[in-house]
């Protein structure tokens, strides 16, 4: 006899009558990524393959090599310095989270749709951050394998975690990450999907849905509506799941009190108060256990915050219409990673904030399909209170100024966004009130000089902004940063223009900056260094890759920043092992960094960072 799985899924998996199952036919092949399809972050930039999440396709091109390659894929975070930093940011519902967390993704695609028998992970450098595995189905994603990240020192390794059997052949992945345990960036080099092919490949991977086969006409039957009831009846399972129980005919009923017992004499706002601290599963349960608690868990009181970037998976369309109906006084949302292969759909998106977004003052949307010109518009018309917006990788949206016309802005997030300079700038004016900035990687802002000078003429109280790699970013846009007197963390790491010389930094002395990441900025002297002491509040310092700088001043530096918690020094070629290590045993309080490329410390650095270019 069927099972219900297998009823359900010959209803979505056509079947042609020459189909052979014979195991004879279905042979083990071994294939590495075709094609990257998404990912959250990556270190490198648009317009170069280093560092980018597109070294992950083909096979291995450092290992069994271990140390720092540009040639590898590598995230933006690592550690705990990020939760740490001034720009970090809460969840909006904490007790949504899972046990195990993640802060990062990236979605391969195969060439081949198989029944995934392995998966191997090559990691080059600082291994033990992925905790998930996905495969995408016809219709669903399904885990694989799931494990709490670990540091497993400085060793390469092909990381192939025992997964779970499915019944679907796969072609599309998607690799968690939680880097909070690792030193370093965590950096890998290839993905090896190991499998058995479907007996008619070629049907098989018409149905397979991926990027690249939107657009494929698919020749599967139509489901009627009523056919899948009818299969399952049809199978008999429903005699089979719970054995029929008679009741004797002289048996009385019995009278159980209470469904709910002395529970059910509690005021209602002291069941409420209790719920609120439950995610949004377990009220979704609470309100089928009967009518009390379906109109008690439905109350619009628990749904002020939402967070369903944890439930990416399994978050379609319908799921915002049935929210709408219990989010009156939504105040937070968080949609990120959320609508991934159509899974919702604009018009949805744009219904529920019409529905509900009225009183919204925080919405997150980063990495969304979604999101589109109709949705930014829709944000504008109904959520005109809103304080933090997050739109990171976000492309595609035509109409990006659009968003000008909101004015109550503290925190906007467009890191790898297409908005151009003109919208960048026309929301900056609009918001005076703004104090969280991330415009990095923003290939389409022409001019990032008229944005850090919008910033210095018209946000006073500016706490964060982050340029990485904003390349046409120069000291002429910096120096007018010295109007936030408040600004407290600033990245402009691999702002290329602006690293022919350092002398801006004297613009930013002051006793306010914490953070301070100045990446490949080969210009910046230990004279320009020594403008920005005393910083008695500075915690976290960035010298990656800029070649003039000197023990004197890393020295004078550790020395004089009684605050100083994290201080990168890689590929800083004037500094040697032996000296870091002396720092080391001297200021234990600080995580002193300094990447490499062999089991060789003293080589020469990549010339990626003696001479960077745009190339």
């Amino acid at each position: 006899m069927q099972s219900a799985s297998d009823v359900i899924s010959s209803l979505f998996w056509f079947n042609d009558e020459n189909d052979v199952d014979d195991e004879k036919d279905q042979q083990i092949i071994e294939q590495f990524v075709h094609n990257v399809e998404d990912f959250s972050s990556q270190y490198g930039s648009e317009i170069s393959v280093s560092y980018t999440a597109f070294n992950l396709r083909g096979p291995p091109s450092n290992f069994p090599d271990y140390g720092d390659y540009p040639q590898a894929f590598v995230m933006r975070t690592y550690g705990t310095w990020w939760d740490d930093a001034p720009s970090a940011q809460q969840d909006y519902m904490p007790q949504n989270a899972s046990a195990i967390t993640s802060q990062d993704f990236v979605e391969v695609s195969f060439e081949k749709a198989v029944y995934p028998l392995e998966v191997s992970i090559f990691e080059t450098y600082n291994p033990g951050a992925l905790v998930r595995i996905w495969a995408r189905g016809p219709t669903a994603w399904m885990l694989l394998w799931e494990g709490e990240p670990e540091y497993v020192g400085d060793t390469p390794r092909i990381f192939s975690p025992q997964i779970r059997q499915i019944n679907v052949p796969t072609r599309i992945l998607r690799l968690e990450f939680n880097h909070k345990l690792l030193p370093y960036y965590t950096e890998l080099d290839a993905v090896l999907l190991r499998g058995k092919q479907p007996p008619n490949l070629v049907e098989y991977m018409k149905n397979n849905f991926s990027y690249s086969t939107l657009f494929y006409k698919k020749t599967q039957p139509v489901v009627e509506k009523g056919q899948l009831l009818n299969r399952i009846i049809a199978s008999n399972l429903h005699e089979n799941v719970v054995p029929p129980i008679v009741a004797p005919a002289n048996q009385k009923q019995i009278d159980t009190g209470p469904p709910l017992g002395d529970f059910q004499s509690l005021p209602d706002e002291t069941i409420l108060c209790v719920m609120k601290y439950l995610d949004i599963q377990s009220l979704c349960r609470c309100a089928q256990v009967n009518r009390h608690f379906n109109r008690l868990a439905s109350d619009a009181i628990l749904y002020r915050s939402i967070d369903l970037r944890p439930y990416w998976h399994c978050v379609q369309s319908q799921v915002l219409g049935t929210l709408s109906m219990r989010c009156k006084f939504l105040q937070k949302l968080d949609l990120s990673w959320c609508g991934s292969h159509r899974m919702i759909q604009p018009n949805y998106v744009v219904n529920f904030l019409k529905d509900s977004g009225a009183e919204l003052t925080h919405l997150r949307m980063n990495c969304c399909k979604f999101v589109d010109t109709s949705v930014l518009r829709a944000i504008v018309e109904t959520s005109t209170n809103l304080q933090e917006l997050c739109l990171r990788s976000v492309v595609g949206c035509s109409d990006w100024l659009c968003l000008s016309a909101l004015k109550r802005l503290k925190r906007l997030d467009l890191y790898r966004t297409d908005i151009t300079t003109a919208a960048a700038v026309a929301i900056i004016r609009s918001n005076p009130g703004l104090r969280h900035l991330n415009v990095g990687s923003c290939k389409m802002i022409s001019s990032m000089d008229e944005v850090a000078l919008a910033l210095g003429g018209y946000c006073p109280n500016l706490i964060s902004v982050d340029f990485w790699k904003s390349y046409s970013l120069t000291p002429n846009g910096i120096r007018a940063l010295g109007n936030c007197k408040k600004l407290q963390e600033l990245d402009v790491g691999w702002c290329l223009q602006a690293g022919g010389s350092g002398e801006w930094l004297g613009w930013l002395a002051g006793g306010c900056l914490r953070k301070l990441f100045l990446g490949a900025l080969r210009g910046v002297s230990d004279r320009d260094l020594r403008a920005l002491l005393p910083a008695p509040r500075l915690a976290q310092l960035d010298l990656l890759g800029v070649r003039a700088v000197t023990p004197d001043i890393c020295h004078a530096i550790l020395a004089e920043c009684r605050d100083l918690r994290l201080l990168d020094v890689s590929f800083c070629d004037q500094i040697q092992e032996s000296q870091v290590l002396e720092w080391r045993e001297q200021y234990p309080h600080v995580s002193i960094k300094r990447s490499f490329q062999s089991a060789n410390l003293n080589t020469a650095p990549n010339p990626l960072f003696l001479a960077p270019s745009l190339e």
